[in-house]
């Protein structure tokens, strides 16, 4: 699962996993400014934040999800579990 979230650091994402679902959240503070008139000042504050839940399929393997933010991009890697092969299968015929 790819992300596209460019601007942001690292510490500003939040990947977690509560029972069947993943939620990717992130916040970050763009802009701080500062007007100084007179008798008056002004501070205004920009924030940005986000938050994202996705149910996992039922064959992944929770404990080991891995994130990584790199050039713009969170890249999230969902491992499945060991896939079970079906046990030999024999028909029995009905007389």
């Amino acid at each position: 699962m790819v992300v596209a979230a460019p601007g942001m650091d690292r510490k500003d994402f939040q990947v977690e996993t509560a029972e069947d679902m993943l939620t990717i959240s992130a916040e970050k503070e763009k802009e701080e400014k500062e007007e100084r008139e007179g008798r008056y000042n002004r501070r205004e504050y920009n924030y940005s934040s986000w938050s994202r839940s996705f149910s996992l399929p039922e064959d992944c393997n929770a404990e080991k999800i891995d994130a990584e933010y790199k050039s713009g991009e969170l890249r999230i890697s969902i491992p499945k579990t060991a896939i079970k092969k079906p046990k030999n299968v024999h028909t029995i015929p009905v007389a």
